[in-house]
């Protein structure tokens, strides 16, 4: 996976991140800015096929990029000049499905905004509310939040369960 982390050379996106993964987990430390984000979809999109999960690859991409997407504008950066920095985890849930969480610093929770058709902003929460079978958001105890979703395979749908807690 180091190959999609370091910089192409004439790319100019110096990607900081820090990747652990296990079977099962991936966890990514990221400094999160519009030139990182393919390098996110593309190590996701690479784990999600790894996992036996490509059913669940394009929601799953949808729903991470829209979470990343919610840091880039509404996380301040630790330090100016700077990209603000969250950690992404997937988690796969043996035989049915993908649990995604995005944990960051900002302690104010995400609102559904109302876009109209020509509005560039306002649309995350409801991208993940589409893509998401499940989703949430959840202080974190170290400071912070996490807002989480689950994917469930179309071919093995879970039993319901009501939105709550961080699973």
């Amino acid at each position: 996976m180091s190959e999609f982390l370091s910089p192409h050379p004439n790319s100019g996106t110096g990607a900081r991140s820090m990747t652990r993964s296990t079977p099962g987990q991936l966890e990514m430390d990221v400094a999160v800015s519009t030139k990182t984000m393919g390098i996110v979809r593309t190590i996701v999109t690479a784990h999600l096929r790894l996992w036996g999960l490509g059913s669940l690859v394009d929601r799953a991409v949808v729903a991470v990029s829209a979470l990343l997407d919610n840091v880039v504008k509404h996380v301040p950066p630790p330090a100016a000049g700077q990209a603000p920095v969250a950690q992404l985890i997937l988690t796969r849930i043996p035989g049915n499905g993908l649990f995604v969480s995005v944990h960051d610093a900002e302690e104010t929770f995400p609102r559904p905004g109302v876009a109209t058709v020509w509005d560039q902003r306002g649309r995350g929460l409801r991208l993940i509310e589409e893509c998401a079978d499940e989703y949430g958001v959840s202080p974190s105890t170290g400071g912070g939040k996490d807002v989480w979703l689950t994917l469930f395979n179309p071919d093995r749908p879970p039993s319901p369960r009501s939105l709550g807690e961080h699973p």
